[in-house]
């Protein structure tokens, strides 16, 4: 069987396996979105680049020195970009976590007071 509701405390473990469930869930939905946003970058990244070859290739002197500063202003953001996202998703995971941390704790304070210490419901 499953998780199954104690009828000595009361407590319900789905609650608790649920949330569980959900904070996996939304990493694993951060961790696809940071990848694709990774894959994204990449792409852009490599789109400037041939943006910035083809721009060498025609022009000399200043044009290509442009191309070069372009080149590191995009591969700059992306990289900011990457970054935030990346912090972001770390900081929702870690709110999460300390949510579920929250809950576990209370779980075992009611079972404390009302198992080992006797406390009516």
């Amino acid at each position: 069987m499953g998780a199954q509701k104690s009828s000595s405390h009361g407590h319900d473990h789905r609650t608790d396996d649920n949330l569980l469930h959900l904070i996996a869930d939304k990493e694993r939905a951060l961790e696809a979105q940071l990848t694709a946003a990774k894959a994204e970058a990449a792409t852009l990244l490599e789109q400037a680049r041939t943006h910035a070859e083809q721009i060498r290739e025609r022009a000399g002197g200043q044009a290509a020195t442009a191309a070069r500063e372009q080149e590191q202003r995009v591969a700059a953001d992306v990289a900011r970009i990457q970054d935030e996202l990346a912090g972001k998703g770390h900081r929702e995971v870690e709110t999460l976590k300390k949510q579920a941390d929250q809950g576990q704790a209370k779980a075992v304070q009611l079972v404390v007071d009302r198992i080992v210490k006797g406390t009516p419901a």
